[in-house]
C-alpha cells in the first residue's frame, strides 16, 4: 500500500472539497500553482484589529482653565505628503465632540503665517508665545509616525501610526500624550478559483485614498476618546462687571466667566494681555495662572468714568479703556457721539461688550460696560441699532 504523507492527505481533502474543474487539475503546472497558492493563503492569518492607543500621560485639565485648543500642523515621518494633514483634520472632527473651543485650522495657520513663523519652527517658539498668537489655552501637538500600504494580489493592508500631545501654553506642561497604530486590510482565502478576480478587486480597493482618510478618521477616534472631556457651563446669570465704592475711589470687579484666562482679561480691561501679572499681584488668592469660573477679581488701575467727559481726564498713551456705569438715558449712540464725536462709530463700545448687552438697542440701567478710549475705523458697522 502506497503511505501518504499528512501533508498531502490535507492537500488532497482541500482540493475535493473546491470547485475546480477536474480538467484543470490535470495540468501539472496549474495544480502545482494553486497547490502553491493554498499553501500560502493557508499560511497567512486574517485578524481585525481592536487594538487601543497607548495613554502615555493623562493629567485632567483644570476646571476652569483649559477650555480653547489649537491644533498646530502635524509633523511627518512617513512618505506619504498628505497623511500629516489628513490625520490633522480627523483629530479636529473628533476633538470637536470634546466640548472644547477648537480654533479652527486654517485660522491657526493665518495666524502662524502672519507672524511668519514656518510650520518646522513651531517646537522652537515656545508654547507660552504661541499660545498668545493663536488665543489657546492648549497646544496639540502631532506626528504622523506611519503610512504605510501593503498590497498583494488578493490581500492588501493599510497601517496609520500618530502620537499626539496636549500642552498648557502656561506653564509648558503635558496635559495629556498618546500613541496609536491603526490597521485596516481586507482579503481571505477564495474558496474556488472563480472568487479570485472579486478577491483581487477588494484588495485593490481597500489601498484607496478613501480607504486611508477612514483608518486615519478610526485612528484619531480611538486616540482622542482618552482626552478627558471639558465640562459646559453656562455663561453666569448677572453681569461679570461691577464697580465697587472704596472711600473716596473707586475699585473695578471682574467674575470670571467660561473660557477665561489671565491674558485673556488683561487683554479685555487694559489692552494688553501682558498686564496679567498685574491681576496676580492684586489678587493674592491666585496660585496660580489657572482660573475659577465666578471668581472674583479685582481690577487695579483700571478708570472708572463717573460721566463720559471724564475721558478727558486720562492719558490716553497710558489708558486705553476704562468702565462706565449706564445712567438712564444712555444709548450705545449717544455714548459714541459724547465720547468720538460720532454717533456712528457705536460698534466700537458694542464689541468690547457683547457678553455683556443682551440688547444693543436698550442698554440696561448700572450695568458696567467697558469703553475704549479712543476708537478705530475697522470697526464693522451694524445698520439695525435704533438711534
Amino acid at each position: 500500500m502506497k503511505h501518504i504523507a499528512p501533508e498531502s492527505a490535507n492537500l488532497k481533502i482541500m482540493f475535493n472539497h473546491c470547485y475546480i474543474p477536474r480538467v484543470l487539475l490535470k495540468t501539472p503546472i496549474i495544480k502545482r500553482n494553486l497547490t502553491l497558492l493554498f499553501l500560502a493563503l493557508s499560511s497567512c492569518n486574517y485578524y481585525q484589529e481592536f487594538s487601543q492607543p497607548e495613554i502615555t500621560k493623562s493629567l485632567a485639565p483644570k476646571e476652569s482653565h483649559i477650555r480653547t485648543i489649537a491644533i498646530l500642523p502635524f509633523k511627518n515621518q512617513t512618505d506619504n505628503e498628505e497623511i500629516s494633514t489628513i490625520l490633522r483634520e480627523a483629530v479636529f472632527r473628533n476633538l470637536s465632540l470634546k466640548g472644547y473651543d477648537l480654533i479652527k485650522l486654517k485660522q491657526i495657520d493665518q495666524r502662524l503665517k502672519m507672524a511668519s513663523y514656518h510650520t518646522k519652527e513651531i517646537n522652537i517658539i515656545g508654547n507660552y508665545k504661541l499660545g498668545r498668537i493663536l488665543e489657546a489655552d492648549a497646544l496639540m501637538y502631532g506626528t504622523a509616525t506611519k503610512c504605510s500600504k501593503l498590497f498583494s494580489v488578493i490581500y492588501s493592508r493599510i497601517t496609520i501610526g500618530a502620537e499626539l500631545e496636549l500642552v498648557d501654553t502656561f506653564d509648558s506642561k503635558t496635559i495629556w500624550k498618546a500613541n496609536h497604530e491603526e490597521l485596516t486590510h481586507s482579503g481571505t482565502p477564495p474558496m474556488s478559483p472563480f472568487s479570485i478576480p472579486e478577491k483581487i478587486f477588494e484588495s485593490s480597493i481597500n489601498v484607496r485614498d478613501k480607504v486611508i482618510g477612514d483608518t486615519a478618521n478610526k485612528l484619531a477616534e480611538k486616540i482622542v476618546k482618552g482626552i478627558p472631556e471639558c465640562e459646559i457651563y453656562e455663561v453666569l446669570p448677572d453681569y461679570s462687571i461691577e464697580i465697587e465704592d472704596v472711600g473716596n475711589s473707586k475699585v473695578v470687579h471682574y467674575k470670571v466667566q467660561p473660557n477665561d484666562t489671565l491674558f485673556k482679561i488683561a487683554r479685555k480691561f487694559y489692552g494688553q494681555g501682558s498686564m496679567w501679572k498685574n491681576i496676580k499681584d492684586a489678587n493674592d488668592d491666585i496660585q496660580s495662572t489657572s482660573l475659577k469660573i465666578g471668581y472674583d477679581l479685582v481690577l487695579p488701575g483700571v478708570p472708572v468714568l463717573t460721566n463720559i467727559n471724564d475721558t478727558k481726564l486720562y492719558d490716553k498713551d497710558n489708558y486705553t479703556k476704562a468702565v462706565y456705569k449706564v445712567k438712564w438715558g444712555d444709548s450705545l449712540y449717544n455714548i459714541a457721539s459724547e465720547l468720538y464725536h460720532d454717533g456712528r462709530k457705536w460698534p466700537v463700545i458694542y464689541e468690547e461688550n457683547k457678553g455683556e448687552i443682551e440688547d444693543m438697542n436698550e442698554l440696561t440701567v448700572g450695568q458696567a460696560l467697558i469703553i475704549p478710549l479712543s476708537s478705530y475705523h475697522n470697526s464693522t458697522p451694524i445698520t439695525h441699532i435704533i438711534e
